[in-house]
């Protein structure tokens, strides 16, 4: 009996590991989906006790499928990447050589509330805790 139950789990093991895939799967192209319709801005930047939030005035964000994103303000347009992952509820995001406030980007953020049309994360950097929120257009 208890080498049936092994054979039966050994036989089933790959269809459990491939619906969680199938899930996992999902969860990603739905943070896609969601990152990548539409344009986004900061609505709030808050970087320990400082709210550096007007920094961000004017620049709009958009996300794509390939892993970039532009930083837009005006006429000028800085590209970055970023990486989102369903299952640690996180995005990384990087703006290689970027200056202020679009360094304040760079790192790995980790989800506390999220929509279709907002975000919200938190990044420890040195001890210093960032509070982003992100609104969509």
């Amino acid at each position: 009996m208890q080498k049936r139950l092994i054979l039966l789990a050994l036989l089933f093991a790959p269809f459990a590991f491939s619906c969680k895939k199938t899930i996992d799967k999902k969860k990603e192209d739905l943070i896609i989906q969601a990152m990548t319709n539409g344009r986004w801005y900061v609505s709030e930047y808050v970087a320990g006790s400082n709210n550096v939030t007007a920094e961000f005035a004017g620049y709009e964000f958009q996300f794509y499928e390939n892993g970039t994103v532009e930083g837009i303000k005006s006429s000028t347009t800085i590209s970055g990447t970023w990486v989102g992952d369903a299952t640690n509820y996180t995005i990384n995001s990087n703006f290689p050589g970027a200056a202020v406030p679009l360094s304040r980007l760079n790192g790995l953020w980790q989800l506390t509330d999220s929509d279709w049309d907002y975000v919200h994360a938190t990044y420890v950097n040195g001890g210093i805790t960032n509070l982003l929120k992100l609104h969509k257009k």
